[in-house]
């Protein structure tokens, strides 16, 4: 879809097309699960959460490219991350 996206406004437009995949990211919600098996368990995956500000630096260098590049996809995950 991306590839699409960039084909379609990139080269027409100049527009910049990225698509940025995260794993699971630090953002509180496992303590917010109210059943307790569940909560368990999005506690345990949030062990090797990534932070909120590693994916917002994956985004600022998706940005940050000259306007002549473009990056497609950003998959980012923890390193400890076994799936």
């Amino acid at each position: 879809m991306t590839e699409s996206m960039r084909r379609e406004l990139g080269v027409r437009e100049g527009i910049k097309a990225s698509t940025i995949s995260p794993g699971v990211i630090d953002t509180g919600w496992a303590d917010k699960v109210t059943d307790p098996t569940g909560r368990e368990a999005a506690q345990e995956l949030n062990t090797i959460a990534i932070s909120p500000e590693a994916i917002a630096d994956a985004v600022v260098y998706a940005l940050d490219q000259p306007a002549d590049v473009t990056v497609n996809d950003l998959i980012i995950s923890s390193t400890r991350q076994n799936w």
